[in-house]
């Protein structure tokens, strides 16, 4: 004779029903918490931030922007000059590593002929396609290029006392008799000292202050490299960001294991008590 099984009532079903649904819960909330904000290769936009568009440059140009794809290959970097077609790039650095809100290159710009340029970056997927970002209408060697400044402090002149001038004696030329004849005869006119020009003590202390300046002016270091401290700075930030997201990939890892023992001892406790 079989026997006869009956079914759970509602409350028992809900009660065994409901560890399971905690555990889903906790691990979708988990995931949405580490998960939420994005790996700074997935929420940066690939791009050039620096030169930007309608920039005026020269010399060497540091190229800022970020180089993301999925899946990533490489990135490229072009310049052309104004107006021409786009089969006028001429490529000028590139790289094989992802950038975020790093340095991409360093684009000579000192050798260029004054003009309007137009840069491209361009990203590249494993199976060749790729993505394109530009900097238009940069202004290369057009104007006054902006130096770095130093944080040397600016050297003051010192004052200096201009000479006084010393009175020169006159010569004073008479005349002289000849020997043999009569009439007295006139020596030639002379320069007197005192027709000389004397210098005077605004045109002294102006020498004087232009030497001191050429002097301080020479003796003055050398202004620092800001492009280097700059790629200094980016590959901390670069470090920074890599350890972080790898911190987070391995919370969630050790999260979503927890969780799937956690689930197999609740529905190991649910059998043995209800079933």
């Amino acid at each position: 004779m079989q026997k006869a099984t009956h079914p759970l009532p509602p409350l028992y079903r809900a009660s065994v029903a409901t560890p399971w649904r905690l555990a889903l819960f906790l691990a979708i909330a988990l995931s949405a918490f580490f998960m939420g904000p994005a790996t700074p290769a997935r929420a940066q936009q690939s791009g050039i931030t620096s030169p930007a568009t309608g920039s005026v440059v020269g010399g060497d140009v540091p190229v800022i922007g970020t180089a993301v794809i999925e899946p990533f290959q490489k990135y490229e970097l072009h310049y052309k000059l104004e107006p021409s077609g786009d089969d006028a790039y001429i490529y000028f650095d590139g790289g094989t590593t992802p950038v975020v809100n790093g340095q991409l290159a360093v684009w000579r710009a000192a050798g260029l002929a004054p003009g309007v340029y137009s840069l491209r970056l361009r990203v590249v997927k494993n199976d060749g396609n790729y993505a394109e970002y530009f900097a238009q209408n940069i202004s290369v060697n057009q104007g006054p290029t902006p130096t770095p400044t130093s944080n040397l402090p600016t050297p003051t002149p010192i004052p200096t006392t201009p000479p006084t001038p010393i009175a020169q004696p006159t010569v004073v030329v008479g005349q002289v008799e000849q020997p043999g004849g009569d009439q007295p005869t006139t020596p030639a006119e002379q320069p007197s000292a005192a027709a000389l020009p004397t210098p005077t003590p605004a045109a002294v202390a102006a020498a004087a202050v232009g030497d001191a300046g050429s002097a301080n002016v020479s003796d003055a270091a050398p202004p620092a490299s800001l492009s280097r401290q700059l790629g200094v700075a980016l590959s901390l930030d670069r470090l920074r960001s890599y350890f972080f997201r790898g911190m987070r990939i391995s919370a969630l890892i050790f999260l979503l294991i927890g969780a799937i023992f956690g689930g197999r001892w609740l529905f190991g406790w649910a059998r043995r008590k209800y079933m």
